[in-house]
């Protein structure tokens, strides 16, 4: 990744302030933010730095500000992303010694976080395997590109498989779980049932791929191919390695969620109501506003249908008793039943929050 390839991003609306062709041309090897008057001996070469300002001040001085630029010229950065919130706008004398010094100067709107830059940077720098046996990518780099841009966008598992295998050809694809689950699959993939997908994977035809992440053997993803040969090794691997950053994403939300998700279950549950906790709970789930709530249940198959707790037009809180182990999450009634609906209900399970929609 480049310098001039932060400026391309449209999500980020950062503006460049001061910086040639040259210098726009540079590799970023990292990020660094600081507000440390001289942070020379925390940065590495290649690194981009990000700053809000905070050691500027307009009474001090232009040596002050020199000195700073002054340190990342001699550390090797390649850019100063200047944080606009705190002054209003880049100051001056900051561009006036960034163009002295020769360090590129971006503009970071008050808009934009610097985790989303830091988050931008790496990403893109994610997307280069260091699997691959040569320094050249097996795709091409308007897909790769294309991906990187559809990946930072937020684009699902689906997506981003029909977008990786459209220069193929289109062929058919699966990204599935171990179980035999299907996470995402290409438009010209036909359906796979699990106990089929599962056996698929074990079966060994067609060519599978393994999804490099921090998984378990029971949560890992492969991508499978019924006609891999189709599909140059390489490029299967530098797809599966762009669905893994698209996975330590999904994981990272996950893991966000599930505070949330508990707060949630312990204030339907309490034994004395409290209105404001539980809005407060409903809010961080992303669940607030709603005028009546559908309660979407998994329960373990145990031969017989799975059961929902309530009919869509409900409008019930369940209660939460602490489940037996090992499950994680709580067994769900309903505190109201009807002769209508008591028979279609049941325990269930959950294990977190989502959204279903009013």
């Amino acid at each position: 990744m480049h310098v001039d390839h932060l400026l391309r991003l449209d999500r980020l609306d950062l503006s460049l302030v001061w910086g040639d062709e040259t210098l726009l041309g540079q590799e970023i090897a990292g990020v660094t933010a600081t507000d440390l008057e001289d942070p020379a001996r925390f940065l590495q070469p290649g690194e981009v730095v990000l700053s809000g300002l905070v050691w500027w001040s307009p009474d001090g001085g232009p040596g002050r500000t020199n000195r700073f630029v002054s340190a990342l010229r001699q550390a090797g950065a390649v850019a100063l992303l200047a944080g606009e919130e705190t002054h209003g706008e880049v100051p001056r004398e900051l561009v006036d010694a960034c163009r002295k010094h020769r360090v590129a100067l971006i503009a970071v709107p008050p808009q934009t976080s610097f985790r989303a830059v830091t988050e931008a940077v790496y990403l893109r720098q994610w997307g280069d395997l260091s699997a691959r046996p040569t320094s050249h990518h097996a795709l091409p780099e308007n897909v790769r590109e294309d991906l990187d841009r559809a990946l930072e966008g937020g684009a699902e598992a689906g997506e981003l498989l029909d977008r990786a295998f459209a220069h193929l050809g289109a062929p058919a694809c699966h990204l599935l779980t171990s179980s035999g689950r299907t996470v995402a699959r290409t438009g010209g993939a036909v359906r796979l049932p699990a106990p089929r997908a599962a056996e698929t994977l074990r079966g060994g035809r067609g060519t599978t791929v393994r999804v490099e992440t921090e998984s378990t053997a029971f949560d890992t993803w492969y991508l499978h191919l019924p006609e891999g040969a189709r599909v140059p090794p390489r490029v299967l691997e530098e797809i599966a390695g762009l669905l893994g950053r698209y996975r330590r994403r999904l994981d990272r939300h996950r893991a966000a969620r599930e505070p949330a998700a508990g707060r949630l279950v312990a204030a339907v549950g309490a034994l004395r109501p409290d209105a404001e906790r539980r809005r407060d709970a409903l809010e961080s789930c992303g669940l607030a506003g709603g005028a009546a709530y559908t309660v979407v249940a998994a329960a373990p198959e145990h031969g017989g249908p799975r059961r929902t707790a309530s009919r869509p037009s409900a409008r019930r809180w369940p209660t939460c008793p602490r489940p037996p182990s090992p499950w994680r999450g709580a067994p769900v009634t309903t505190r109201r039943r009807s002769s209508r609906t008591a028979g279609r209900r049941g325990p269930v399970w959950v294990n977190g929050c989502v959204r279903c929609g009013p």
